[in-house]
């Protein structure tokens, strides 16, 4: 992820290019959606489900092998459906060659979604023999309405004696599947059961490198089961080896008990309300903006609780500008973004020239990009030093910012475009602990 993330600190787009893909890969309010998404990316299925598409392919690689930018997602092979038998084992496993991945759904949302860790006791009812061979952590997740409670799936991970770490999902029926096999699929039968498995390779990297990928679905009973490892392709016999013998051990050991769980649904929202209503919230409201800007329009609020996460976010609109505005209680992993007014070079964009990932160092990105002030040290200087225009074809002019002010133990973190920074200090001021 890190090679990733440098990659991507290097890309420098509008604020309405950003707005336009995160809408896209969330399926959600443009701005609202990138603070959300990053606290709260449990509450997506497609996040719960990790599956083989053009999304998940890095992570994917990454659990076993170097990415670097220049993988390409698309298999560089045509030839499909290669024969290639497990002589080692008591059966054979084909491995169906997969060329293009398509996405067959969009993006849903787990309703009432919740998750628990499983225990060791319950990790040997799931995994009765694989958690002899091997170091599996797993997460349960459920989905709940008023009357009902249901598991949707669950995501795991096997790590073997060698290192290797096997993506393993279990959901009761069927698996939701963001890939397609091209052509005549031919299954493996292992001990009695069928096998659709298949593998993907990656383009050539700048230093000829290649990553692959197998996977494999099938079910025990009515429930289903995904797997997928990844590595690179010099390395494809040791992975093919591995994979082939842990699906043999998943079959072997039966289907999973499924009935060890009682789960105990946990205070859960995701409720949209009126101004009124999100500024009348007992824990956050007063740390709403009292007054707005001329010109901008209450678009919504949400008041969001799960397991993780307690906030209030409210977003307001005026043409392409927007007020994007947070309320949460202070997390143990936002306390290194918390920076003093004399601490210029955490925060003061002056310093940093566009394009950012150029400019800004890697020790500092972080802190640069949403630096925490506290409330009684915040200045109009400060505000203004987080302030900056970009003329991007297409887009309106406008000041934006970003940065986050803490009061108490309360974080506020905004993201603007098209009010001042006077403006906004001015609000942030009225704002009382």
């Amino acid at each position: 992820m890190k090679a990733y993330n440098e990659y991507m600190n290097k890309i420098s787009v509008s604020d309405t290019l950003h707005q336009k893909l995160v809408s896209c890969t969330t399926n959600t309010r443009p701005i609202r959606s990138h603070i959300m998404a990053k606290r709260y990316a449990t509450v997506f299925a497609c996040l719960a489900v990790v599956l083989l598409s053009v999304i998940v392919i890095p992570q994917l690689m990454q659990r076993n092998a170097e990415l670097t930018p220049e993988n390409n997602l698309l298999a560089s092979q045509s030839d499909l459906n290669i024969y290639t038998p497990d002589t080692s084992k008591d059966y054979e496993l084909y491995f169906n060659k997969t060329n293009n991945l398509f996405s067959t759904s969009d993006n849903c949302v787990i309703q009432g979604h919740f998750w628990q860790e499983l225990t060791i006791d319950e990790l040997k009812a799931v995994f009765p023999d694989l958690s002899d061979t091997h170091s599996v952590t797993a997460t349960a997740n459920f989905q709940s309405n008023e009357s009902d409670v249901s598991l949707f799936n669950i995501d795991a991970h096997a790590v073997s004696a060698s290192g290797l770490k096997t993506y393993i999902q279990i959901s009761p029926n069927e698996i939701i599947i963001d890939y397609i096999m091209e052509g005549d699929i031919k299954n493996s039968d292992v001990f009695g059961t069928s096998v659709a498995a298949g593998y993907f390779e990656t383009k050539p990297n700048s230093k000829g490198e290649k990553n692959i990928i197998y996977f494999a679905s099938f079910k025990l009973s009515d429930i289903a089961y995904y797997v997928e490892l990844g590595g690179k392709e010099t390395e494809k016999e040791t992975l093919k080896e591995e994979f082939s013998a842990l699906i043999g051990t998943l079959i072997k050991g039966g289907t999973a008990d499924l009935s060890v769980f009682h789960p105990i649904v946990p205070e859960l929202h995701n409720d949209q309300l009126n101004l009124d209503e999100a500024r009348a919230d007992v824990d956050f409201g007063k740390y709403l903006p009292a007054t707005i800007p001329d010109g901008f329009v209450f678009e919504e609020a949400l008041r969001f609780i799960n397991q993780e996460g307690d906030e209030l976010s409210a977003y307001w609109v005026k043409g392409m500008g927007y007020i994007d505005w947070h309320v949460s209680t202070l997390d143990e992993s936002d306390k290194m973004r918390i920076t003093s007014i004399e601490d210029t070079g955490n925060y003061d964009l002056s310093l940093y020239p566009i394009p950012r990932a150029d400019s800004v160092p890697n020790e500092l990105r972080e802190i640069v990009d949403n630096p925490i002030f506290l409330s009684e040290e915040l200045t109009l200087e400060a505000v203004k030093s987080r302030t900056y225009e970009v003329s991007d074809s297409g887009d309106e002019p406008g000041p934006r910012m970003r940065f986050s002010v803490l009061y108490g133990d309360i974080l506020v973190e905004l993201r603007i475009k098209g009010a001042s920074s006077e403006a906004m200090f001015d609000i942030l001021q009225q704002i009382k602990k």
